[in-house]
């Protein structure tokens, strides 16, 4: 078994150097051996900051190189299919950004080929490792907080935050608006605490501040489970606020469990109690957390075999109910969830 994993980037923009470079730097298992982006000014600079023996700015050339293990695939949203199955092609185990692929078929194909090749396959859908989500699974799957009949989410980004320019506002390049871009994660923790249902049908709206505009860039969506739970989302890239501002609340008949930040209550003798975890209290920055332990999860899946707790059907099912979203705000209608 090797000591360490040769590990390449494609795509060297903000989520490249915000997340995966400084956690993989951090990993003594892991060599940033590769670089791939077409701007060559980035790749220069960042080859010289963390010492990486190669960089290209041809992904083919790239994905050839045949001491390279593993790919994280960090481009825009496009390009995460034809690049995860090229990685695949080559043999090396693949880490995708969110979403996985921006369709329910290209994230079907992407998870028979990986099937097929037995590479791993990971889509970059952190929020369930997150240390506060785990707790929260933990206190819904004991059955702590009853029946969970309602649960609302969001991510609203505040205008000063954010900006609908570049590719995230192209829909060839971006497959999507908001509900596709923001959505996806607040998705996975829907579908993870609510496991093993999945949800069944959606409701969605898209609305475009600009009518020209080619993506949504704020959306609402209400979804059904099949034990009529149901869900909220409302996410937005651009809402005349200061500040970014992200949830996740779940109400069962007996408690309900909120994050960001994280409480748990739940009702005692009549009475209602809050039993949130002293060690939780206080402790922030969970997002930088979970990607840092994304990171070292994939290396040891590669490195050592480790079995991944983060699976490509759980980017698949994400896929699945974006496309029943569009396909709802299509048609104005309630629309089904082809799982």
């Amino acid at each position: 078994m090797k000591d360490k994993i040769k590990i390449g980037i494609v795509g060297c923009g903000m989520q490249a150097q915000i997340v995966y470079l400084p956690a993989l730097k951090k990993n003594r298992q892991a060599e940033i051996f590769a670089l791939c982006d077409t701007d060559i000014r980035k790749l220069n600079h960042l080859k010289e900051r963390y010492n990486v023996p190669f960089h290209y700015i041809d992904f083919d050339e790239f994905i050839a190189n045949p001491e390279l293990d593993a790919v994280i695939i960090t481009t825009p949203n496009y390009l995460h299919c034809p690049m995860a199955l090229g990685a695949l092609e080559y043999d090396k185990d693949v880490l995708v950004e969110t979403p996985m692929a921006i369709n329910a078929k290209e994230a079907q194909k992407m998870t028979a080929f990986a099937k097929k090749k037995k590479r791993i396959l990971m889509p970059a859908i952190y929020q369930r490792i997150r240390q506060d989500v785990q707790m929260i699974k933990n206190f819904i799957d004991g059955a702590d907080l009853g029946s969970i009949y309602y649960s609302k989410a969001g991510w609203l980004r505040g205008r000063l935050d954010w900006a609908m320019t570049g590719w995230w506002a192209e829909q060839m390049r971006a497959g999507g608006g908001a509900f596709l871009s923001l959505g996806s994660q607040i998705l996975d923790i829907a579908v993870y605490f609510a496991a093993p249902d999945k949800p069944v049908s959606i409701f969605g709206v898209g609305h475009k501040r600009n009518s020209k505009s080619q993506v949504e860039d704020t959306a609402f969506a209400l979804l059904r489970f099949p034990n009529n739970q149901i869900l909220t989302i409302e996410v937005g890239f651009s809402v005349t606020q200061e500040k970014d501002f992200s949830y996740y609340n779940a109400f069962g008949d007996k408690g309900a469990a909120l994050l960001n930040p994280v409480s748990v209550n739940r009702e005692m003798h009549g009475h209602l109690v809050n039993v949130t975890p002293k060690s939780m209290l206080g402790q922030k920055d969970y997002v930088r957390q979970a990607y840092n332990l994304l990171a070292d999860v994939f290396v040891d899946g590669v490195l050592k075999g480790v079995e991944m707790p983060i699976k490509p059907e759980h980017g698949l099912l994400v896929c699945q109910v974006t496309d029943a979203f569009y396909e709802s705000c299509a048609s104005g209608k309630e629309a089904v969830i082809k799982t």
